[in-house]
């Protein structure tokens, strides 16, 4: 009765009885146009109701766990685990037609733990490594987290021959079954390992360490015959120890271009040096067992180049970061693992014609002693802060002929740098020290040179030549520049130790922190001796 059709059935009847009422038929007509709108709108209502009545029917549905097959279960059930638990649950039949559901697959379950339908695979997910191969299609993998061991297995889909010990793999979430393999990663503790070339040139001064170096790394190398006929036992590495900036990593980079270049011509070959620098605190790494990772990759990129024929250097600068002293508590000082890695990977190296190994650090004191006993680190070389001579040496480096320069003399352009630099005066006071025997010693501006400190002071010359230059002055760096320079090096305190760790420096001036009882600036002694006044006076 109340259809679109018949109502349409029942206006056109009557229009035809009232064809001869013009006006009624009018009405008629404006009520069917009304009743045509009335419907287009509750249809259009309809279907927003039904589409709201949709999504309240989702928003209402329960989540669906997921869930990681594992294999046929009893009675044509899978096994299925899901947050840790293992089920055998149903699954709708759709899910087992054609191949069915294989080891690994996920799968999407409802509030009755039944397998509705199958998921993508994950293309993430709990990081592993593979320990070894088990029977069955089961594998032995280690945590990247830990360093408990899992039986896991392995997704159908993924060719168990090209699974290998030692990589790295993907866990669905439970951590039941293999997903997929990392790609291999590159390790980033190697900062530098092409081999720059420095020459003894560039190294200005310490001629002592240079003539030591030649003689306990030259000689084993150029001559092993000899070496070998008197039973000589090769030095495996060095330790460079001393005041930081005075040309520790200069001199590594240094004897490696001569040894490459000695090399060369006693085999009348063309061969390649890798210079592997590695600063300690790179290795450095919170989770367990990836800074001992790290050294192993060390010791085997020096290998690998080995095999290439060519001469590696392993050069660990801040040494004392990683290969300090283990403490008498095993917990989680890092030290008391990665010192055993390096003494097992140091203990494989035959002679220096493998890898030399040379470690460099500020404080010595520091190093674990298991590291530097024979047969391991050999062999200590002390870098000394440089003496007057050392230093104009130094200066002559970077002060080079060809710079626009105010005396085309060297020493005229060098000799007032050095006189100021090395003038004891008040003035250039540092520290004073009460020493335990009763004396005291005075520290100056010569006393904390460095080689990296004269290059930043020849920088700052250059900068102050600059800047007359753009102002319209000819370029040429002054004498005063270079002095200028010094005392604004020495004022601003860059190359002053604060006073949290005079301990420190004590050590880097080679003075026993036990035989001095008192530090002080100069500027301390008046208001020192303004108080013992009045004491006296109380």
């Amino acid at each position: 009765m109340g259809d679109k059709t018949h109502i349409v059935e029942l206006l056109d009847q009557i229009l035809d009885e009232t064809a001869e009422k013009p006006q009624l038929q009018e009405k008629v007509l404006d009520l069917r146009d009304a009743l045509f709108q009335a419907q287009q709108m509750a249809e259009q209502y309809s279907l927003k109701i039904k589409t709201l009545e949709e999504a309240i029917e989702k928003l209402k549905s329960p989540a669906h766990r997921i869930g990681t097959v594992l294999g046929p279960g009893e009675n044509e059930l899978v096994r299925i685990v899901s947050g840790g638990t293992e089920y055998q649950a149903a699954a709708v039949p759709e899910l087992l037609e054609g191949e069915g559901l294989k080891t690994g697959d996920q799968v999407a379950l409802n509030e009755g733990f039944v397998a509705i339908s199958k998921l993508p695979l994950p293309t993430q997910g709990p990081l592993a490594k593979i320990s070894g191969k088990l029977e069955g299609g089961q594998w032995l993998v280690q945590a990247a987290t830990g360093n408990t061991e899992t039986i896991v297995l392995s997704h159908a889909n993924i060719d168990s021959s090209s699974l290998k010990e030692g990589e790295e793999v993907f866990l669905d979430a439970n951590q039941r079954v293999i997903l997929g393999k990392l790609p291999k990663r590159e390790s980033k503790t190697l900062i530098e390992d092409d081999f720059e070339k420095v020459e003894w040139s560039q190294v200005g001064g310490q001629e002592k360490v240079k003539e030591e170096i030649r003689k306990v790394l030259e000689y084993p190398l150029l001559h092993e015959k000899i070496l070998k006929e008197m039973d000589y036992q090769v030095p495996k590495g060095f330790l460079f120890y001393g005041p930081p900036g005075c040309g520790k990593t200069l001199v590594g980079k240094a004897i490696l271009t001569e040894v490459i270049k000695k090399l060369s011509e006693q085999e009348n070959s063309e061969l390649q040096g890798r210079f592997i620098h590695v600063k300690g605190p790179e290795i450095l790494n919170m989770w367990l067992g990836e800074s001992e990772r790290k050294i192993r990759e060390i010791f085997k990129k020096a290998r690998d180049y080995k095999e290439k024929g060519q001469v590696p250097f392993i050069f660990i600068d801040e040494a004392e970061s990683i290969l300090g002293t283990r403490q008498a508590w095993r917990g989680s000082n890092i030290t008391n693992t990665t010192v055993p890695m390096f003494c097992a990977e140091m203990d494989g190296i035959q002679s220096l014609r493998d890898t030399v190994v040379i470690l460099a650090t500020n404080r010595p004191d520091l190093i674990d002693p298991a590291i530097v006993r024979p047969g391991r680190i050999d062999r200590k070389i002390k870098v000394r802060r440089p003496d007057r001579e050392e230093c104009k040496q130094i200066l002559r480096v970077y002060l080079k002929d060809g710079l626009p320069r105010e005396h085309e003399d060297f020493n005229e352009m060098a000799e007032p740098f050095l006189d100021r630099l090395f003038t004891r005066n008040p003035q250039q006071e540092v520290l004073v020290l009460t020493m335990r025997s009763g004396g005291s010693k005075k520290m100056y501006w010569c006393d904390f040179i460095s080689g990296a400190a004269i290059e930043n002071i020849m920088k700052r010359a250059k900068e102050q030549a600059i800047e007359r230059a753009i102002e319209g002055e000819p370029l040429c760096i002054k004498v005063d520049d270079l002095t200028l320079a010094l005392e604004t090096e020495f004022k601003e305190g860059s190359l002053l130790p604060s006073e949290v760790n005079m301990e420190d420096w004590l050590q880097l001036l080679d003075m026993e922190s036990k035989n001095v009882v008192r530090v002080r600036k100069p500027s301390e002694s008046d208001s020192a001796a303004e108080n013992t006044i009045r004491r006296s006076v109380i």
